[in-house]
């Protein structure tokens, strides 16, 4: 009895010499915001310890997250010692087991940190070798993720581990659970431009999101008087989007006169809303003009017209107050007539900006007129 106690005392102690040759991760902090959007990208860091002494083998640096099932994973890297970006180690992989190419996470640990009904062990794995450090060290582990559309509260899991190239050595590993984060909501169709224009084929229409959400797509909708819309057309949307997302349409029955335009959103489940009003007119001016913006100040939204007697090729460009161009408001061939555009400023800051047309007619004629517009937020 006593040289059985003796041999697994033995063991116990070679097996704690084993973890300190191979070297051990130990999370020392997480930083991650207590509150997101839905569809909301944002990054996480793991501040995490290197302590252990170099052995033959390379290894390579094992993360483990701990998320809800329809969040994604954008990016996952490390800097510091290990300095590399992390692969995903899908459990499809070669051998057929969880945790995907070097079997890490294995059954034993989802057993005893267990992932539940709503949340899901994701693994990913460095993407080179890294010989183990001699001494201790720090290195921030990165992860950039988006959430889903599901809202409540959370609390996300990290999981960090070295294991050895041939993974015949031991592996020392750390877990940081119950990380408190909580989805408020989601993000809406951000309309971000809307403006339409006669041209040569018609009035051509587009418009800009910066998020969509659940978007089923766009109706366009035409008026004479500015009171009764008709339905002329119909735009898909791109469902859920955290992208900027560019659309147009193109209204080849509008007839001479001024025309009034706007974009009825409609969500996946009936819900919608309308955008604001844009106007065209189609009859002809006796000469170039570039009106004073409206409203002037204005925030973030302004509208920004001009009038062509011919058919004319422009750009209406947008500077800032040291002459920078900061964004092209229109540019192609335009038809004669009155054209609005929408100029949507959301992501400027404030201060005085200068748009300026540039028109060269069909006729040989040029114009060019520069005017000044306050943005006040």
């Amino acid at each position: 009895m006593k040289n059985k106690v003796a041999k697994l005392y033995v063991l116990k102690i070679s097996a704690i010499a084993a973890l300190i040759l191979a070297g051990c991760f130990l999370i020392v902090s997480v930083t991650q915001p207590s509150s997101v959007q839905g569809l909301q990208q944002f990054t996480a860091s793991v501040k995490v310890e290197v302590d252990g002494q170099s052995d033959a083998n390379p290894h390579y640096g094992i993360v483990g997250l701990k998320l809800p099932n329809d969040w994604k994973v954008d990016s996952v890297w490390f800097s510091g010692t290990y300095n590399d970006y992390c692969m995903f180690l899908h459990p499809d992989s070669s051998d057929k087991e969880p945790g995907g190419q070097v079997d890490y996470w294995t059954d034993s640990l989802e057993a005893r940190y267990p992932s539940g009904a709503d949340m899901q062990w994701l693994v990913y794995q460095s993407s080179k070798s890294h010989l183990s450090v001699v001494s201790k060290d720090t290195v921030n582990l990165y992860v950039k993720m988006t959430p889903g559309v599901t809202q409540g509260a959370f609390n996300l899991g990290y999981f960090v581990s070295e294991a050895a190239l041939d993974f015949t050595d031991p592996t020392w590993y750390s877990v940081s659970l119950n990380n408190p984060i909580t989805v408020t909501g989601l993000i809406p169709v951000e309309l971000t431009s809307f403006a339409a224009a006669g041209t040569r084929g018609g009035v051509q229409i587009n418009w800009e999101t910066a998020t969509e959400s659940n978007n089923l797509g766009f109706d366009i909708e035409r008026s004479i008087n500015r009171k009764e819309f008709q339905k002329i057309g119909f735009v898909n949307g791109k469902g859920t989007t955290t992208q900027k997302s560019s659309y147009a349409f193109l209204d080849q029955t509008a007839s001479s006169g001024k025309q009034y335009y706007r974009l009825k959103q409609i969500d996946l489940d009936g819900a919608f809303k309308y955008s604001s009003t844009v106007e065209v007119d189609l009859s002809v001016p006796e000469t170039f003009s570039l009106s004073q913006n409206y409203p002037n100040p204005f925030n973030p939204t302004t509208t920004l017209s001009f009038g062509l007697p011919v058919e004319s090729e422009i750009t209406l460009a947008i500077y800032n107050s040291v002459g920078e161009l900061v964004r092209m408001a229109a540019k192609g061939i335009y038809q004669a007539g009155n054209h609005s555009i929408n100029f949507n400023a959301s992501d400027l800051t404030s201060g005085i900006y200068y748009y300026s047309l540039k028109a060269v007619g069909t006729n040989g004629n040029e114009f060019v007129k520069t005017a000044k517009m306050l943005l006040m937020k």
